[in-house]
This record gives structure tokens, sequence and C-alpha cells, in this order.
């Protein structure tokens, strides 16, 4: 493919009023650039394919005697490759001479008439304004491209990109390093770039193309890392335009940043291994801090601390979900999410120490609506103990789902008081502590002790708790009519839900830590 101009477009500029002569109709026939001149031999001036203009002032009989000038002047012409003549009528020469239109149909030239009140420099400036608006064009769909491999690209890696790239080139892609291993391909078709691209290795040629028969060949040579490098190859069974060039330029950009990135993660890789060495030796830092804070200083803020926040769900599901999206918002704001379950349905995160608490809460976003969100007040990272993680733990279980709370408002820490324990303890022994052994009609002791919580969370209503269980109504009261029995309590009474609500959620909170 060219950028070259056709003449029939030429012809279709009506304000330029172009008469076409001869030779004119040949279907394609195409032009690089106009080119006035009123020499008699132009030819070392002229680029192939040129569109020559001219008056004829050097080829009048006055200047040039009584022999006819052009069909010498026209052979010429043809040497230099011309695509047409465009003759200036009505100055010097009234019509385009005939000799000049013979001569020119013998050597395929076309032949234009340009009346004389054309004035050439608007056919130099229209075809100008018509390449501009081309490049113009070219460039919109270039970024439209970039985009589009550069959204493949982080969606998919390698493959993706590669799938892209070789669809906007309609031609198949290898990436090879310079041992010829291969890193990825994309056939088109029958084609294959893979045993092309690994014989640039040995030719040395960084970029080139290979005109043959069947196929043309595109290689990119990608940033060196030491002494290895990468290269992208595309084969196809058409020439590569300029554009195609710029596609594949961009591409391999994009494929290098991907290749590299598994150096990124093995340095990262390493950087652990070495967190996990010095933790299981005790070895502490130059400061004599331990090796795990050059970890987590990422995760406070300047002053160094962090905000412990825990979050509870009623099924796994639902906490990985919320952990879903605020890995995600993290990755947005270009950080890293510091998370590690507590068990199935509870997980512990750090945030960094001047968060807000409602900036916590809304970063799980729709799903926060399925979790109990617990926030502590900001400390330093060394101050973040088990004992702190598990009064954060308790006062999360006693919300009920799509609440939070900070950590001046759980009022959680009076229940781990030692008297306070001792109540709760006995209250357990005469209440759900019966509910261990397995009850009537296949329910076990799990399912009537996460119904009474499902229930108790959720304010006594039935309908809320089934559908956070999963089950029909009609199954949540049959439950709660046996864990009233079995427990000897009137669930009606509020004061006896607040009571079990309290128990249950430390009997909870007990039996996840062993």
């Amino acid at each position: 493919m060219s950028d070259d101009l056709t003449l029939a477009w030429l012809h279709a500029q009506r304000d330029l009023d172009l008469r076409p002569v001869a030779g004119t109709g040949v279907p394609g026939a195409e032009f690089s650039v106009i080119q006035p001149t009123e020499l008699t031999d132009p030819r070392e001036f002229l680029q192939p394919r040129a569109v020559v203009l001219t008056v004829g002032v050097a080829l009048t009989p006055d200047r040039v005697g009584r022999e006819d000038p052009f069909p010498d002047y026209v052979r010429r012409l043809a040497e230099a490759q011309v695509t047409a003549i465009g003759f200036g009528t009505g100055l010097f020469f009234p019509t385009v001479p005939s000799s000049l239109v013979t001569t020119a149909r013998e050597h395929g030239i076309a032949v234009i008439e340009v009346p004389r009140h054309t004035a050439f420099i608007s056919i130099l400036n229209t075809v100008l304004e018509e390449r501009a608006r081309r490049g113009r064009r070219e460039q919109e769909r270039l970024v439209v491209v970039q985009e589009k491999l550069s959204t493949a690209a982080v969606d998919g890696g390698l493959d993706a990109l590669l799938a892209a790239t070789s669809r906007h080139l309609d031609a198949a892609v290898a990436v090879t390093d310079d041992d010829g291993r291969l890193h990825g391909r994309q056939d088109a078709g029958a084609l294959s770039a893979v045993a092309t691209a690994r014989r640039q290795r040995d030719s040395g040629a960084d970029v080139g193309t290979d005109a043959g028969s069947d196929s043309w060949r595109l290689t990119q040579r990608m940033t060196p890392q030491g002494e290895r490098f990468h290269l992208i190859t595309v084969l196809a069974s058409h020439p590569f335009s300029p554009h195609d060039r710029a596609v594949l330029k961009h591409a391999a950009g994009l494929a290098d940043i991907l290749l590299q990135r598994p150096a990124y993660l093995r340095r990262s890789r390493t950087e652990l291994n070495t967190l996990a060495i010095q933790l299981l030796l005790g070895v502490r830092g130059e400061d004599g801090t331990r090796p795990v804070g050059g970890i987590l200083d990422e995760a406070s803020d300047s002053d160094g601390r962090v905000r412990p926040t825990v979050v509870t769900a009623d099924r796994p599901r639902e906490l990985d979900a919320a952990l879903a999206e605020a890995d995600e918002r993290s990755a947005r704001a270009g950080r890293h999410l510091f998370v590690t379950g507590l068990d199935a349905t509870t997980a512990l995160l750090l945030f960094r120490g001047s968060r807000r608490i409602d900036e916590i809460a809304g970063g799980f976003g729709p799903a926060a609506a399925r979790v109990r969100v617990a926030v502590g007040e900001p400390v330093a990272w060394g101050e973040v103990t088990m004992e702190r993680v598990r009064r954060l733990e308790t006062a999360a279980r006693t919300l009920t789902p799509g609440s939070h709370v900070g950590p001046y408002g759980a009022g959680a820490d009076w229940l781990e008081q030692p008297a306070v324990r001792d109540a709760l303890d006995r209250r357990a022994s005469e209440t759900i502590d019966r509910l261990r052994v397995e009850g009537s009609g296949g329910q076990t002791s799990n399912e009537l002790t996460d119904t009474l919580l499902a229930w108790l969370r959720a304010g006594g209503k039935v309908a809320t708790t089934a559908d956070a269980l999963g089950v029909h109504r009609h199954t949540v009261r049959t439950r709660l009519d046996r864990i009233a029995q079995i427990c000897e309590v009137d669930l009606d009474d509020p004061v006896v839900r607040a009571e079990l609500l309290l128990v249950t959620v430390t009997r909870t909170a007990e039996a996840s830590k062993s």
C-alpha cells in the first residue's frame, strides 16, 4: 500500500476544471507529487510517478524552430517514469499539441488539459490539503488501533496483544528472543511467522521487509535487557504500509513491557523469599526493627500508622466479592491491598492510618451490603496485635450486614473484661451451648447456631434471615422454634434477644480463634 493519490481523484476536483485528454481512464493510475516545470529536459529533477505541469513556454516555435519538440519531450518524461502531463492552454498554446498527445499515448502517460483560469498553485494546494486531511484521518485511525492494542495487553497479556495485532495487520505474528525461543505466536489462517522469526535472529536484521512471491515480512527489535533481546515478527500476504509499521512499533513497545514483567515479579518474589528467611531466623535489620517493616511501610501513612480493619460475612463468596472490589479499587489508585484471612468468612486488612472510616467502608463498593466492617484506630504497625484484631472481630460480628463501625463506636471492649466473660460463659452454658447436640429433623448444631446468629443480626426479621441463609422462611421459623425449645428461652423478649446476640457473637469469635 502507498499514500499516492489517483488521477481519478484529481479529475473529481470540480473546482480545478481539469480536462482529461488521453490515458486518464486507466483504473488506479496514481501519482506521488505535482511538479510544475518549464525545462525542456527536467529528468534529473523529477520524482517517479509525478504529474508534470507546464505551459510549454520553452517549447514554442520561436524557441525551437520548425522541428516538433514534443515527441522528444514526452520521451524524456517517460524515462523519468512520469504518470501524467498537465498542459496549460490559453497562454502559449490554444490547445494541447496533438504530437504531445500521440507520443504520450505510446508511452502510457496520461494527458490533462489545464485551462488558463486554473492556476497551477491551486492544483498544488488542493493536493497538499488532501494529503493533510488523509494524514489526520490516518493518525486518528492509528490512535484507535493503539488504544485497542493497549487494552488487549492490559486485559489479556501477551497472547491477547498478539491476537489483536494479528487482527489489525491481517498477518501472522511471533515473538522470539535472541536464542530463537518462542514466547508467543498468533497464526493467520495457514500462515505462521514462527520459522521466519527464528531466522531473523541469525540475519541480524532489526527492521525490514522481505518481498517474496507469496509473503512479506516485517520485524521489530525490542529494547535489549543486557545481552538479551526480543524480536516481534509479522508475516502477511500483502505489503506493509506506514500505518502497519506504526502499529507494529506500538505492539512491540507493549510486548516489551509484558515480557519484562516476569523480571519484576521475580525480584518481588526474591524479596518475599528473603523476608521469609529473615522471619524464620529472627533476623532484624540494621536499625533493630523486624524485617516485616520494610513491607508494611507501604501500608502506613506519613506518620507510620495503619488502621487495622476486620471484615466478616455470612458466606465465603460474599467476603471474596468484597475483597476483590477492594483490591480493584486499590489497583486503580496505584496501591497494593494488605489482607490476610482469619477464617473462611473473616479477613484482616491494613489501611493507611490517615484513611477515614467512611472511605474504608466505601472501598468495598456494592459488595459492602453483604459484609460487616469494623475499623480500628490508627496505630503503628508494630502495635497491631491479635488481641486488637480479635476485639475488632467481635465488634464486626455484632453488626448487621451492610453496616460498619469505627474504633470509638463499637463498644465491644467491655465484652473482653474477665467479669463480663464469666457472665457470658455462664449464660452460654445455659442457652446456646445446648445447641451443640444435634437437633431433630436432621438439623445440626451448626445450622441452628447459624440461624440464631443471622436472625439476631437481622433484628428478628425472618425474611432477611432466610435471604441471608439461602433457605425458605418456613425453615427459619421451624429452626427458631426448635432453638427456643432447646435453649428454653422466649425469643419474643427483646432483652433475651439482646442477651443471646452478645453470647452468640462472643462464642462465634471464640470459636474462630481455635
